[in-house]
């Protein structure tokens, strides 16, 4: 068949390809017809393999699989239990390729109850300031060795202000209750209770712990968590600290917890109130927050809108000069 799709103009390539067959193995046939020790292998018969499990077998691999006793048993160690209580051996590949057939190779018994299923936060609309507070924590370097100071932000998903924040040289749910106060205080929300902001945070002990479950309850606030080595669910406060990080300024290390608090003064008074953000359209996240975002818009359209009249303006001048 190659040699005949040669002669009718093909390559051998082409008509390997058509054929669905590799290139190399004709060639390796075509050496091998040359030397004369080419020859074609017989159809291999069609059975079960020699090694395949009697119909006794089967009888045991199924009554271990529905034992009570042995429903947490791995498929290594049905293995062993079936050696030890029949004298048969089946290896614990059979046992799994079984378990897989059952649809109960997974974790079995008390293990089968620890793999939680974690669905993408349902946070709901945010078209507004202090709907959804997203936080988290983050480790900062020191000058000594296996130290680390820890940065507490808390940012507002939709206008992107860093609402609070504050550092400490400890990790525990205190600092993270202490956080929400700061901002609670900061935006003026103490008169406001029933309408408290959302929160939205990763899985960590800090923001599961029963105390701070407790004080989210106890203020009314629903908590949102991502899902686990999920970063997209939380990318603002991913996005924030990022650019802590990458800030040309950012020391990289800390040798005080003084210095680093004088430090994160001047950064988050340079984001909310300095820091051109692109996803709120070039606006800051302190004007965007306090509902400036409209009039500013409408102003630099306004400018855009009179440059280009005045450029306009200019050339078809200088074109009739020049004409």
């Amino acid at each position: 068949m190659v040699d005949e799709g040669t002669r009718a103009g093909l390559s051998q390539k082409c008509t390997c390809e058509l054929l669905q067959i590799n290139e190399r193995r004709i060639q390796r046939w075509r050496i091998l017809a040359k030397q004369g020790c080419y020859e074609r292998k017989s159809a291999q018969k069609t059975g079960k393999p020699y090694n395949a499990l009697t119909p006794a077998e089967n009888e045991i691999v199924d009554k271990m699989l529905a034992s009570r006793k042995l429903a947490d048993a791995s498929c290594r160690l049905l293995s062993i239990e079936t050696m030890k209580q029949t004298g048969y051996y089946i290896s614990h590949v059979t046992y799994w390729q079984r378990m897989k057939a059952k649809g109960i190779n997974g974790p079995r018994g008390v293990y089968a109850k620890r793999r939680e299923k974690h669905n993408k936060p349902d946070t709901g609309i945010v078209d507004g300031p202090n709907q959804l507070w997203s936080w988290d924590i983050t480790h900062l370097r020191t000058t000594t060795k296996y130290k680390f100071y820890y940065l507490y932000a808390l940012l507002d998903t939709h206008t992107r202000k860093a609402v609070s924040w504050f550092v400490s040289d400890r990790l525990d749910s205190d600092c993270a209750q202490t956080l929400w106060d700061m901002g609670i205080i900061n935006e003026k929300l103490l008169d406001k209770s029933n309408t408290l902001p959302r929160s939205l945070s990763d899985r960590g002990s800090q923001m599961r712990s029963q105390s701070t479950r407790f004080f989210f309850n106890t203020l009314g606030v629903t908590q949102y968590f991502s899902r686990p080595q999920t970063p997209n669910d939380n990318p603002q406060i991913e996005s924030l600290f990022s650019t802590v990080k990458n800030y040309p300024d950012y020391p990289g290390r800390f040798s005080s917890l003084a210095q680093a608090q004088e430090y994160f003064n001047g950064f988050f008074d340079w984001y909310n109130n300095e820091h051109y953000h692109t996803s709120l359209g070039m606006i800051t996240p302190a004007d965007y927050h306090a509902g400036k975002a409209p009039a500013i818009i409408a102003q630099r359209r306004q400018i855009k809108k009179r440059t280009l009249h005045e450029r306009y303006q200019y050339h078809c001048k200088n074109d009739r000069i020049a004409a």
